[in-house]
């Protein structure tokens, strides 16, 4: 199951509206509704929203319905992921930004060289 199910299955089982949940997290009610059919995908930030929000860890949308087999390196990642939402609002939110600015940073070297190859 996709985040984006994820969270509809969860806003459906509270009776809440896109609208009244993208209110609660204030942002728009077509981006909340991109999120949840998976066209757009969320900042960290707006998933703990979204959580805290749905009354439940942001961990609950990276879980998966059946057991996760990871090698020994991956388990030690997995293991310290899960740790992250132990920690005080303040240490999770600066991990997060660096999460989200490393992976923007991706993004956009990923755009720029695929626009250099187009370009040649």
């Amino acid at each position: 199951m996709t985040i984006g199910e994820k969270i509809r299955k969860l806003r459906e089982e509270k009776n809440l509206s896109q609208k009244e949940v993208a209110l609660t997290i204030e942002l728009d009610r077509s981006q909340f509704s991109r999120i949840e059919t998976n066209k757009s995908e969320a900042t960290v930030s707006t998933l703990e929203k979204i959580a805290q929000t749905l009354g439940v860890k942001t961990a609950y949308f990276f879980q998966e319905s059946q057991p996760l087999e990871v090698n020994a390196f991956d388990k030690t990642l997995v293991e310290k992921v899960k740790l992250i939402d132990d920690l005080e609002d303040q240490q999770k939110n600066y991990i997060y930004g660096i999460i989200d600015m490393a992976i923007t940073n991706k993004r956009l070297k990923d755009t720029l060289n695929n626009a250099l190859q187009f370009a040649q």
